[in-house]
């Protein structure tokens, strides 16, 4: 059985190879900003499915304050 949690990495990983990375490159320390603007694109996909903050946090292994602020640079 697939876990909330592993079902959205398959779609974070799904977005990461759209744009040439892979899901450890998302979830990793990485602050290049080719590779910041895939993670804040795939936290807004994570956002306008319905989840928290803190949810979003756990999946992509973020604090929840750098989600609202990065789901707050979106919106610029």
């Amino acid at each position: 059985m697939i876990t909330p949690r592993q079902k959205n990495l398959n779609d974070v990983a799904d977005i990461a190879e759209e744009h040439g990375y892979t899901i450890y490159d998302i979830l990793g320390p990485s602050r290049v900003m080719p590779l910041v603007n895939v993670r804040r694109k795939c936290m807004v996909m994570l956002r306008e499915k319905g989840y928290s903050t803190t949810e979003i946090g756990r999946i992509m292994n973020r604090d929840h304050t750098t989600v609202v602020h990065s789901l707050k640079k979106v919106k610029l």
